[in-house]
């Protein structure tokens, strides 16, 4: 899965921001789905074939998608995943689309379900709990035998 090929499923997708706090004070405050992405859509390998999504993500908290991207921006001393991606952001150029929608987190998991069956992993800063990992990789390949997952916690050096 690559960004391009999001404008086929919302139309919202083909829009790109900048990743910065301008672009973010204008998100909606809604809830609904988020993508980061790498800058113009450059692709990086996965374990099977390329994408340029670094991120899928969706919110249903009362500040909607603007509160939720801030959240990146600054991140809190407990927000393991908002200090690795601001982190990122002072790296790599993103960018940021989103949509606003009735089930987010089902639009989410859809979209995650999808990119893993393409690419036989998550975009690189999604973590899945234990359980809805089995689950999307059991329902995505079909297996019918037991999957241990071990997630590991903490900072990357």
């Amino acid at each position: 899965m690559k960004s391009s090929e999001l404008g086929r499923i919302r139309k919202e997708f083909d829009i790109w921001h900048p990743f910065n706090k301008q672009n973010v004070e204008e998100a909606p405050r809604e809830k609904g789905v988020y993508i980061i992405r790498q800058v113009a859509g450059k692709s990086f390998g996965r374990l099977h074939g390329e994408s340029d999504i670094f991120y899928i993500g969706s919110t249903t908290s009362e500040g909607g998608l603007r509160q939720r991207l801030m959240q990146y921006l600054h991140p809190g001393p407990t927000q393991w995943t908002n200090q690795r991606l601001n982190e990122f952001l002072k790296k790599y150029q993103m960018e940021v689309a989103w949509c606003i929608c009735r089930e987010p987190v089902n639009f989410e998991h859809d979209l995650l379900r999808q990119y893993l069956n393409d690419h036989d992993e998550l975009p690189p800063f999604n973590h899945a709990d234990n359980r809805r990992l089995l689950k999307s990789v059991s329902d995505s390949l079909g297996f019918s035998d037991k999957v241990t997952v071990i997630l590991t916690k903490g900072k990357q050096e």
